[in-house]
């Protein structure tokens, strides 16, 4: 199973550091030299009867993993909680306020920036973390320094349009299976059918409709629109471990490259009193 952290293994200087595994001057000498800091930020949350509440938090842990002998950068813990309001009815479920969120981020943030780190790479598991993220990474833009956040089931439908998916469908479950196939359950998979707001207006997802074939914005508890939690149209039954491989090396061939190009973009000046 992933772990958050990776003990009993000696580091290369090449490597990954995590933080929680490393003493403080290691720290210190780091920022010498690097101004690089990863942040992931998950969730826990209903994926389905087929999966674990973890797999926001248990996939960019996982991307993390795969690109440590690819990068050096300094690797925070990850967040297992997000803003998940559309998912609050199912037991298991655990959810951030977005300014709860924000200001923790910050301030996580703003420690790490006073000992010298300067550029932010958030590993994003969640869509609902992202008003929350995007706040914190202008503000870093704002004043000089980096933000940028890699979204992993949106690189993976950019790298490949076939791996784009729902929610907790095939995209997420072939990630799973990649992962902790243990901790997935394939016998449970069966259709996730969303129960329409009337007959003319057909629920297409959390948060949108169709009226007569106009997509309309109405969030929905998710909990109120199907019996299981996933949704999309890439059914969990399309997944394999295969997939999930291929997807994950994909993107974490794709985060190191990216890793070594915002080591080398120039910071630019302060905007905050412009």
């Amino acid at each position: 199973m992933i772990r958050s952290l990776t003990l009993n293994r000696k580091r290369r200087r090449d490597q990954l550091m995590y933080c929680m595994e490393t003493s403080w001057p290691e720290v210190q000498a780091y920022f010498k030299t690097n101004e690089c800091v990863m942040i992931i930020t998950g969730s826990l949350e209903c994926h389905g009867v087929h999966n674990p509440l973890g797999v926001d938090t248990l996939v960019p842990q996982a991307l993390a993993q795969r690109i440590e002998k690819q990068s050096e950068i300094l690797v925070l813990p990850a967040l297992p909680f997000g803003c998940c309001d559309y998912l609050k009815g199912y037991p298991g479920t655990v959810s951030l306020s977005s300014e709860t969120l924000r200001c923790v981020v910050q301030e996580i943030v703003d420690s790490l920036r006073a000992h010298g780190a300067r550029r932010f790479l958030f590993l994003n598991g969640h869509g609902g973390n992202l008003p929350a993220l995007e706040q914190v990474a202008l503000r870093l833009n704002t004043q000089g320094d980096l933000g940028v956040i890699a979204n992993w089931w949106q690189m993976a439908k950019e790298i490949d349009p076939a791996w784009g998916g729902g929610h907790g469908g095939g995209e997420e479950t072939a990630a799973m299976l990649a992962i902790c196939p243990e901790i997935v359950h394939p016998e449970r998979y069966r259709d996730s059918i969303l129960k329409p707001v009337s007959e003319n207006i057909q629920t297409t997802g959390f948060k949108t409709v169709q009226f007569h074939g106009v997509t309309l914005t109405m969030p929905q508890p998710v909990a109120a629109l199907c019996d299981n939690g996933w949704t999309g149209p890439d059914h969990p039954q399309t997944a394999t471990a295969q997939w999930g491989e291929a997807m994950l090396e994909a993107i974490s061939q794709l985060l190191a490259q990216l890793i070594s190009e915002l080591k080398t973009v120039p910071l630019k000046e302060c905007y905050e009193d412009q």
